[in-house]
């Protein structure tokens, strides 16, 4: 049985998540736009990343999204479901993507690895 405050809970959960997901995918779009524009180094391959891993994610997403339905799941973990992937997703971006530094000098672009 799930507790009442489980319940009474899961929305702000899942604001939460929701928030979390935001400012993470805010730091990859800075991430990216800098790398773009010559002020953060990005491996060679970023541009073509940005554009082939989003449908990947949002597939595996509407999987998850819909296993969790057909399992009889309610609202708030339907939509937890369908966040995991996508939250997984942006945080792997945003710590790659950290972890390179800024652009020296114009260097644009990391050699690939």
């Amino acid at each position: 049985m799930i507790h009442p405050l489980d319940n009474a809970l899961g929305g702000w959960r899942l604001l939460l998540a929701l928030g979390s997901l935001a400012t993470e995918a805010h730091h990859v779009i800075v991430y990216r736009l800098l790398g773009l524009s010559g002020g953060w180094v990005v491996p060679t391959d970023e541009p073509h990343r940005m554009l082939v891993e989003k449908p990947i994610a949002l597939m595996e997403a509407n999987r998850a999204a819909a296993q969790a339905l057909l399992s009889g799941q309610d609202a708030n973990q339907v939509t937890h479901a369908w966040l995991t992937p996508v939250t997984g997703a942006v945080q792997s971006n945003r710590t790659r993507l950290a972890q390179n530094g800024p652009a020296v000098f114009g260097a644009m672009y990391k050699p690939f690895r």
